[in-house]
């Protein structure tokens, strides 16, 4: 929902991302691609890795956003399937259960 409503991220990319196809922006591609690799590498990506996300127009200091992004993410999914969370009405057509 907040990728939806406040991110600001084109909908084509939003529903890429959603569905796995191909995002058509180049950045956002990066940005997705280097995050689903940070993911898949519980945070060792290769060198080269990081060298192609920089040079898609990211920082290095972007790195560390990711970092804390994906942290966040699973803090909170963590917290809210060990405690059952319900999710509230306005919500719950993003839900994924």
């Amino acid at each position: 929902m907040m990728a939806d409503k406040v991110s600001g991220v084109p909908m084509q990319a939003l529903k890429a991302i959603r569905e796995g196809d191909i995002i058509q922006d180049a950045r956002l591609a990066a940005l997705s691609t280097f995050t689903r690799r940070l993911l898949q590498s519980r945070g060792r990506p290769v060198e080269a890795e990081v060298k192609e996300f920089l040079k898609a127009g990211f920082k290095e200091e972007q790195i560390l956003e990711v970092v804390l992004a994906i942290a966040v993410k699973t803090i909170s999914n963590y917290a809210n399937h060990l405690f059952n969370t319900k999710i509230d009405s306005a919500f719950e057509s993003y839900s994924l259960n």
